[in-house]
C-alpha cells in the first residue's frame, strides 16, 4: 500500500485496510487540530486508489472492513467515489463495510438519493465531527458549519440508511464554556440520533490556534477530574 504523511482513522477501524482516496481534509481550520496541517487538500487520482486497492487483493488473503481516508473522502465527487466503492465491491465480496469520513460541507453537495446509493454499493459507515453543540464554541474553534447544519447532514446520512457515528470532544469549551458545551451537546446528539458516538477527550497540540490561545490565558482548559 501507498501512504502519503501520517494518516488517520477512527479507533473502530483499527483493524480494517486503510485507503487513501483523498490526501488531508477539506477544511483544515479547525483551532483544535493539527492533524493534516502539512497537506494540501486534494482528491487522489482516480487510478492510484484503485491500483491500490488491487495490490491489496494480491497481498491480503481477506479484508473484512475497509477504510477510504483521508479527512474527508465523501467530497470526492459522485460518479469517482461510485467507481471506488464499486471497485472495492469486485474485487472484495468478503468485505462487510466500508467506512469513510464526511463533513457537513461534503454531505451538503450529496443528496439523500446519492447517499442511498453509496450505501447500497458499500458504504456502511459515515463518521461525522460535531464536536460541540454549542455555536459559540464551534464558531470559535473555526468548525466551518452551524449545528444546525452539522445536525441536518447526520438525519441526511440516516435517512440514506448508513450508520452514523459522530465525535463530540469533551473539554473544548474550556472552564469558560464547559457548561454550555456539555449541554448543548447532549442536546445535538439527542436530535441526530447517531448508531455511534464517540467522545474523545480534548488535547492540546502545538502549532494550532488553541494552543496560541492557551498560552495567552484566553482559553482554560479543564482538568482531567473536570473532564470526568
Amino acid at each position: 500500500m501507498r501512504y502519503e504523511g501520517r494518516v488517520f482513522r477512527p479507533p473502530s477501524e483499527a483493524y480494517s485496510l486503510i485507503v487513501q482516496a483523498t490526501i488531508g481534509c477539506s477544511h483544515n481550520k479547525c483551532a483544535f487540530c493539527e492533524m493534516y496541517k502539512e497537506k494540501k487538500f486534494r482528491i487522489r487520482n482516480s487510478r492510484d486508489v484503485l491500483g491500490d486497492l488491487n495490490i491489496a487483493r494480491a497481498t491480503y488473503r481477506r479484508v473484512d472492513r475497509i477504510f477510504l481516508a483521508d479527512g474527508d473522502a465523501m467530497m470526492i465527487p459522485m460518479p469517482r467515489l461510485m467507481e471506488i466503492v464499486l471497485h472495492i465491491k469486485k474485487l472484495f465480496p468478503e468485505c462487510e463495510r466500508v467506512g469513510i469520513y464526511a463533513s457537513p460541507t461534503s454531505l451538503k453537495i450529496k443528496t439523500v438519493e446519492e447517499l442511498r446509493q453509496l450505501k447500497e454499493a458499500g458504504i456502511g459507515i459515515a463518521y461525522l465531527g460535531l464536536e460541540s453543540g454549542n455555536e459559540e464554541v464551534l464558531a470559535r474553534m473555526d468548525k466551518g458549519s452551524t449545528v444546525a447544519e452539522i445536525v441536518e447532514c447526520g438525519k441526511k446520512v440516516k435517512e440514506a440508511g448508513i450508520a452514523l457515528s459522530v465525535t463530540a470532544i469533551s473539554g473544548l469549551g474550556g472552564k469558560e464554556h464547559w457548561q454550555e458545551h456539555a449541554v448543548d451537546t447532549a442536546k445535538a446528539l439527542s436530535e441526530m440520533k447517531p448508531e455511534y458516538i464517540g467522545l474523545l477527550t480534548l488535547m492540546v497540540h502545538e502549532d494550532t490556534p488553541l494552543y496560541d490561545w492557551v498560552q495567552e490565558g484566553s482559553f482554560t482548559p479543564l482538568d482531567p477530574r473536570e473532564i470526568a
